[in-house]
């Protein structure tokens, strides 16, 4: 198995593991999480494997490039999307996942705020000061959830969906980019330490990552089949 992984890497990209490593970190739901531990392991890359810092910088580099791309393409693409009939379903799909995970960062912003929404109005006199601080706490909140969500590195919680759910949001370009950006720095950190740690045997560690996303994929089809197949008898 792993040399028939080293011969199609080596096919595609030679001994060119940095090239392979940034663009490993662009695909979506694999991003820096398995282009790290790829990158590092001796049994793919042989002598030409990567340091631990240069894994981290390559797939920070690489997964960072696609955020402010997608900050700006996200909206207007989903709106072309949804004017085409061959893409229509997709988009609308695509759109209604990022608002359930937009909507629960916001209840959970909103539950936040609404504890310091009082105490603040006790404290304050002056209403629109209230309100002022208020609204910047809810901003803070919603940058933070965003970088929550992008910094622990599970499967689909990467810089595209979190780009999505930023701009979603309403934060803007800047923040959107540097919150997400700062939770893939995060979430980087800890897959080059937990890569760290397994020394030569980094490629086990690649493995387990590509598991686990095979396995939470399937675990989310067949709850969404279960969820389908609900609907249709109760309908």
């Amino acid at each position: 198995m792993t040399e028939f992984i080293e011969n199609i890497f080596s096919t595609l990209f030679g001994n060119n593991v940095i090239l392979a490593t940034i663009l490993i970190a662009i695909v979506p739901v694999i991003e820096l999480k398995g282009a790290i531990p790829f990158s590092m392991s001796p049994q793919i890359w042989g002598a030409a494997a990567l340091p631990y810092w240069e894994a981290f910088l390559y797939g920070l580099i690489g997964s960072s490039l696609v955020v402010p791309i997608l900050a700006l393409l996200y909206i207007p693409l989903i709106n072309w999307l949804k004017k085409t009939k061959l893409f229509k379903r997709l988009a609308e799909k695509l759109e209604n996942r990022v608002n359930r995970k937009k909507e629960r960062l916001e209840e959970k912003a909103e539950n936040e705020n609404t504890i310091k929404d009082v105490e603040v109005t006790q404290q304050n006199k002056e209403a629109n000061t209230s309100k002022k601080r208020v609204y910047d706490k809810k901003f803070f909140l919603k940058l933070l959830g965003v970088f929550a969500f992008v910094a622990i590195p599970l499967p689909l919680t990467g810089v595209w969906t979190g780009t999505c759910i930023a701009i979603a949001l309403g934060l803007g370009f800047w923040w959107s980019c540097a919150s997400v950006i700062l939770g893939n720095v995060v979430a980087g950190l800890l897959i080059t330490l937990v890569s760290s740690l397994f020394g030569d045997a980094t490629l086990v560690f690649f493995y387990i990552l590509i598991a686990i996303i095979l396995i939470f994929a399937l675990i989310k089809l067949i709850l969404k089949l279960i969820k389908n197949k609900k609907e249709k008898q109760n309908n």
